[in-house]
């Protein structure tokens, strides 16, 4: 046997997608620490972005797509599984292409000034095809209290010769064209705001694709002939016929 049949033989188990899961997880554990205590870019630079991320993205892709294979899932119609397989091998490949090609940074804008630069965690400006005026900030504080419920920005983006105005929060965003706003900070004495903004329209497709295909396999293993799901509604419903018999027979 071949180096890359024993490689594909030991991709193809239920075992080696437990463990490639498993260092996936310590892998963004370990990223969240280091954004934690040294930032950001620190991150990126050791986990996100290194090679070996990329690799273990590829290796889970393969994983979820030898495993369907292996267990004959399509010959045998398991499409609920099908689509989760996919679905979950879809997702991971729009990670990688957010990893690889998508950029996001942070935009400061005064109240009554204008901005089209975003500045990324490297160091780089990005110049937008677009312009952002901050209308208005508000903080908005729990009752009796100076601790923030939530802050929003009144904006109005200007894109070539027209304007529109948005109202920005804690979970609604603006978007133009391919890039996303949202809220993330404020100047302290609150009349100023700091908007995050990603463009990622690639990756964002890709993404959103595998999360409905894994809806999909949901819905799919739940309803499936032989599920579990449908075998517990099937004796449900022929105890409620049992039911219905045995009280129409006291009657």
């Amino acid at each position: 046997m071949s180096l890359l049949q024993e490689i594909k033989e030991m991709l193809s188990t239920w075992r080696a997608t437990a463990v490639l899961l498993l260092l996936l997880a310590a892998a963004m554990a370990a990223a969240t620490f280091l954004e934690a205590g040294l930032g950001t870019e620190a991150a990126r630079g050791v986990v996100y972005h290194a090679w070996w991320f990329f690799v273990l993205y590829g290796l889970l892709i393969a994983n979820f797509v030898l495993v369907s294979h292996r267990y004959g899932l399509w010959r045998r119609k398991q499409w609920g599984l099908l689509l989760l397989h996919y679905g979950f091998a879809v997702i991971l490949g729009g990670a990688a292409i957010t990893h690889l090609w998508g950029y996001e940074g942070m935009m400061h804008i005064r109240t009554g000034q204008s901005s089209d630069r975003l500045f990324a965690a490297d160091g780089s400006v990005h110049e937008l095809p677009f312009r952002v005026t901050l209308r208005d900030f508000r903080l908005v504080r729990y009752p009796g209290s100076n601790t923030p419920s939530s802050y929003e920005s009144d904006v109005t983006i200007h894109e070539g010769n027209s304007s529109r105005n948005v109202r920005i929060y804690m979970n609604t965003i603006a978007r133009s064209g391919g890039f996303r706003l949202y809220q993330s900070s404020y100047d302290p004495d609150e009349r100023g705001t700091v908007l995050s903004v990603n463009h990622d329209p690639a990756g964002n497709a890709v993404t959103y694709a595998g999360y409905l295909l894994l809806c999909a396999g949901l819905v799919g293993s739940l309803t499936q002939k032989g599920s579990r799901f449908r075998t517990l509604l099937e004796k449900l419903d022929r105890s409620s016929q049992t039911t219905d018999a045995h009280e129409a027979e006291t009657l």
